[in-house]
């Protein structure tokens, strides 16, 4: 088992992004910037109905527009759309306006078809059959011990109803691909994607070339969260008017598109009984579960969640719906699940007359554990306990009043606190390797398939790379996103720094050893005597030989080395805890965030900086879910109502409050390796902000997101 070094001179320090000073000045060159020669632009015609069947297609207008170089249909005649947005055709051109105005001149007849766009209108007993199978799938029933005993008995029960809706992934960067051809079987993909590995495979697999004469290119890219790992069928209409035309072909979704067919996170809603014993410990729990996933995705969630319940019972439905189908979405059902028990524990307490902080602590499960990296397992309720204790009292939790207090307080603006728990699994995949390139001139050079989407992955290797070989990180070239280079690992699950940082400190431990075997006898010294440090390579700790001297005596050979996996650097199973204190204004229903504390543990912490960077990126996400964000269907129509950037609301500047990071970072986390950071933080915001919402009302507000259309509702409700 191989173990991360004791005492680290750049690992764990915060190390400035190497590449943050080209981002922040325009020169990174994104997929959507590229331009080969030749380029030509294409758009994606897209049905403008919820529910149509294609009866006619007339492409010649389109081709005959001047500028207008190809089209390709996506959907032919006789076939089906089934949402608003879903593609039906591809138009390359000479400039996107062109390319548009031939997606305008493509002649369609439709016949309209009956739709259900809300979960209501497809549960209705006059509802369309949307699939063949039906538009629900029964999910498979969870029971554990005998709620209906537990709850009969139990010294408190609540009865809830919690909603969440719908939303999108709102990538900055849109969903798509350039594709040049380079021959009759072999092509460049500039992608923007969390998976350059699977988008090489799809586009191999499309065409019927050979995936090693696939070049996936992901140098940087513009937001995913969990929604890109594929060609998907504008990648491939790209390849197919480029193949047509001979020229590169430019395709990215719109913004409209973005919101409408690029994937989003599922609703969920649930109906909860929940009860505990008088000393605040909860005992049982029955839930009825639904959400929608779209067309033809499900919409699951964890539940019960992080919390002991001996007494559970949950049955759950997956609607399906005209609507474009869900894809993961940073932490995917963890977000709905905390939310769900989050307040359903909130709602109990309440009817205890406990904290509940303290019930949420008399709830905690007595075994949870987790490994560690020197196999002993970690008991994750101390962890949470520990937690919690440095959340209350960072957020001020003792000026917390009770919700009939403040239900009771003079004036319009009420003060509430909230908190949730989360957790996460993260972890390691052992097949990805990297290769370390130490060149005569004193390059280093690392390369790896993976992609950096934003998270810092390319400066957490080269932090690696020098630790081991006594560099600083700048004198590093992570050359990652490239499918030609050894696998990587797809960004998704908050497993690429753990599947990544182990071969990459294993390809660099193995590259110093092989550069020191080439020149000890250079400088009349054994392999044993050499050490690199500090930017020389000491030899017989009393000679300093300058890096690059030392590296000139390799001759005209590099240093080559690939290495994979090593075991004993990686962990999984983490938790956090988010507390937030907030003001809402009772006559117009405005909530404004006063402050959001975070505490999360993520194992080895590799680079501080992006590591606090990631942390707060989660509970800004995490805050827009709580207060914004909805996609919304019109039940007439059947098409969204706000697919753009002036009625999908996110938080602005003046809507972020002050955020505390605190991370929980000690030995014990440390030893038990890198687990990874980009999912947790972001599920138990909007939980907690529900939670404070309640807490300043005196009344829940049970539908997401703390709009004033919904805390006003509740109010009059109330």
């Amino acid at each position: 088992m191989a173990s991360w070094p004791d005492s680290t001179r750049v690992i764990g320090a915060a190390v400035p992004r190497l590449d943050g000073l080209a981002k922040a000045s325009g020169r990174a060159k994104y997929p959507s910037d590229e331009r080969p020669d030749g380029v030509l632009f294409a758009a994606i015609l897209h049905s403008p109905h919820a529910h149509a069947k294609i009866t006619k297609i007339d492409t010649s207008k389109a081709e005959a527009i001047p500028g207008v170089k190809a089209v390709h249909l996506i959907a032919e005649e006789g076939a089906t759309v089934r949402y608003h947005g879903e593609e039906i055709a591809a138009v390359a051109a000479e400039s996107e306006e062109i390319a548009r105005d031939g997606c305008r001149a493509i002649a369609i007849e439709f016949e309209v078809l009956p739709h259900a766009v809300t979960e209501e209108q497809a549960l209705s007993d006059n509802a369309p059959r949307l699939t063949p199978r039906g538009n629900t799938q029964e999910g498979r029933a969870q029971q554990d011990g005998d709620p209906d005993a537990a709850l009969a008995e139990a010294a408190a029960t609540v009865e809830g109803h919690y909603s969440l809706p719908v939303i999108t992934h709102v990538c900055l960067e849109t969903h798509g691909q350039v594709v040049r051809w380079d021959g009759p079987d072999r092509m460049t993909v500039w992608a923007s994607t969390q998976n350059v590995d699977g988008v090489e495979s799809e586009m191999a697999g499309a065409f019927e070339i050979p995936a090693t004469n696939v070049t996936v290119l992901t140098p940087v890219m513009g937001g995913g969260f969990g929604s890109k790992f594929g060609a998907d069928t504008w990648g491939v209409a790209a390849g197919q008017l480029a193949k047509k035309t001979g020229r590169p072909v430019w395709l990215f979704l719109d913004r409209i598109q973005e919101h409408l067919t690029a994937g989003n996170r599922p609703s969920a809603s649930a109906k909860i009984k929940i009860g505990a014993d008088k000393s605040g410990k909860i005992t049982a729990m029955i839930a009825e579960t639904q959400g929608t996933g779209g067309i033809s995705r499900g919409a699951a969630f964890p539940l019960p969640y992080v919390y002991e319940v001996p007494n559970s019972r949950r049955q759950h439905t997956d609607v399906r719906i005209n609507g474009g189908n869900a894809r993961a979405m940073r932490a995917p059902g963890h977000p709905q699940g905390c939310a769900m028990m989050e307040f359903a524990v909130d709602d109990l307490a309440e009817a205890l007359g406990m904290d509940p902080l303290q019930v949420r602590l008399n709830s905690l499960a007595e075994q949870d554990t987790v490994p560690s990296g020197d196999g002993q397992p970690i008991n994750r309720s101390e962890i949470y306990r520990a937690q919690i204790e440095l959340g209350r009292k960072a957020i001020g939790w003792d000026q917390r009043k009770s919700r009939a207090e403040n239900a009771k307080a003079q004036g319009p603006l009420k003060r509430g606190f909230g908190m949730a728990l989360h957790q996460w699994g993260g972890g390691g995949r052992d097949d990805k390797q990297v290769t370390c390139i130490i060149n005569p001139d004193g390059s280093v050079e690392l390369r790896s398939a993976t992609q950096d989407i934003g998270t810092g992955c390319r400066t957490i290797l080269a932090q690696i790379a020098a630790e081991v070989l006594g560099l600083e990180p700048t004198a590093i070239s992570s050359n990652i996103g490239n499918s030609q280079f050894p696998p990587g690992q797809a960004s998704g699950g908050s497993t690429t720094t753990p599947s990544m940082a182990p071969p990459a400190y294993n390809a660099a431990l193995k590259a110093r050893e092989q550069l020191f075997r080439r020149i000890a006898g250079a400088l009349d010294a054994e392999p044993g005597d050499l050490e690199a440090r500090g930017g020389v390579i000491l030899v017989k700790g009393e000679r300093e030989v300058p890096w690059k001297e030392a590296c000139r005596k390799l001759g005209t050979m590099p240093v080559s080395v690939t290495e994979g996996f090593l075991e004993g650097l990686t962990a999984q199973g983490v938790g956090g805890c988010q507390f937030v204190d907030l003001t809402v204004d009772v006559e117009t229903g405005v909530v404004r965030l006063n402050k959001i504390v975070a505490v999360q543990d993520t194992g080895l912490i590799l680079n501080m900086l992006t590591w606090k960077s990631q942390v707060y990126g989660g509970v800004i996400m995490g805050l827009n879910y709580g207060l914004f964000e909805e996609l919304v269907m019109d039940p007439t129509t059947g098409l969204a109502l706000n697919p753009d950037m002036e009625l999908y609301k996110l938080a602005g500047a003046s809507d972020i409050p002050e955020i505390e990071i605190i991370p929980f970072d000690n030995e014990q986390m440390r030893k038990r390796g890198v687990i990874g950071v980009g999912e947790p933080p972001t599920i138990a915001t909007a939980a907690a902000i529900g939670n404070a919402v309640a807490n300043a009302l005196g009344t829940r507000v049970p539908a997401f997101p703390m709009s004033p259309w919904n805390v006003l509702n509740a109010l009059a409700k109330a």
